[in-house]
């Protein structure tokens, strides 16, 4: 057998990129930055704005990781594509996680929506009995059945 290899014109996408070490080590080093500015953003009270800031690090940190660890900066398009199509799904995810929470204040706390859980009590029986919601006595039927 011949020991020639066979590209059969796939020179582009066989090839394997090598990073340079120093490279490596740089990332590695923006990552521990990063992991130590989280650990440092952590003991600040942003008030709404922690989670954000949280999040902008730690997508940050796994952008770099995708790129360099995971050579997506040197792969195809198409995987290119379907990394960016991962974030953007995260972002979609997140902002309607955002704006739920976001709209739970506007509840009303009387009427069809669930009550906050510190309005209830426990009996030593084990059923609840909320500020005037569900108490026999309250509802004036002489607490026989």
């Amino acid at each position: 057998m011949s020991e020639t290899t066979h590209n059969h014109g796939h020179d582009d996408h066989d090839a394997h990129h090598i990073v340079p070490l120093p490279i490596y080590f740089a990332i590695f080093g923006a990552l521990m930055v990063g992991t130590a500015l989280t650990v440092w953003v952590a003991y600040f009270d942003l008030g709404v704005f922690n989670i954000y800031v949280a999040l902008a690090i730690a997508v940050t940190k796994a952008t770099l990781v995708l790129l360099f660890f995971m050579h997506v900066k040197y792969s195809s398009k198409l995987v290119q594509l379907a990394s960016v199509m991962g974030f953007i799904w995260l972002a979609i995810f997140l902002a309607f996680t955002f704006a739920d929470l976001n709209t739970r204040k506007l509840q009303p706390l009387d009427g069809w929506a669930p009550q906050p859980m510190e309005e209830y009590a426990v009996d030593g029986e084990g059923a609840a009995h909320g500020a005037g919601h569900g108490d026999s006595a309250d509802h004036g039927d002489g607490g026989g059945h």
